[in-house]
């Protein structure tokens, strides 16, 4: 009985899949006045890196929420980047953005961090409360000089910057844990 109910809850667990999804745009806004789509995704002390995800395949209550990037190109000079989010009806990246968004935090990149190595920014407060079409995250250089070449639609190792999002278990899927677990605290008592 209880291989049949590990069987049950390992079926469960991947129904609820986290949902990794890649950028509808990507690249970087200039203080100048241009945006470019059709490069890296660069940060430097004055062009601020933008990322849009469409959030279409969202359609179920978030638990947690992550940022990925990784970099194109090392060594990686920038050592913090201050993550912006906002939330947009389409994916367009223009020269308005460059002052976008409501600052969630500052990121620590890894102190050794190679090129394709993906690094994590927890989104889940700002993705809990988005009912928009596409969310952005303006990525500025907070520590650091010099500028970093981030993996873009264009340009990446595997793959660009991702969205990952894991949904909220089912009532169901959460019972069926609490019963899997009980199921191997009895089968452990019993062998004792």
């Amino acid at each position: 009985m209880v291989c049949v109910m590990t069987f049950v809850i390992a079926s469960c667990v991947a129904s609820a899949a986290d949902i990794v999804i890649n950028p509808a745009n990507d690249g970087y806004i200039s203080p100048d006045g241009w945006a470019s789509t059709f490069s890296y995704v660069i940060v430097t002390s004055k062009y601020r890196g933008v990322i849009v995800f469409p959030t279409s395949q969202i359609t179920e209550e978030i638990a947690h929420a992550s940022l990925s990037i990784n970099p194109y190109a090392t060594p990686v000079w920038i050592k913090q980047l201050a993550v912006y989010g906002y939330q947009s009806n389409d994916s367009q990246i223009v020269f308005s953005g460059y002052d976008a968004g409501t600052f969630l935090g500052n990121w620590s990149l890894p102190e050794v961090y190679n090129c394709g190595q993906d690094a994590f920014f927890d989104v889940t407060q700002f993705m809990q409360g988005v009912p928009s079409p596409f969310v952005g995250f303006n990525l500025r250089s907070v520590s650091g000089t010099g500028g970093d070449d981030f993996s873009s639609l264009e340009y990446n190792y595997g793959h660009p910057s991702q969205l990952t999002i894991t949904p909220v278990p089912e009532p169901a899927t959460l019972l069926l844990l609490g019963l899997g677990g009980l199921g191997l605290l009895r089968r452990k008592r019993s062998k004792a």
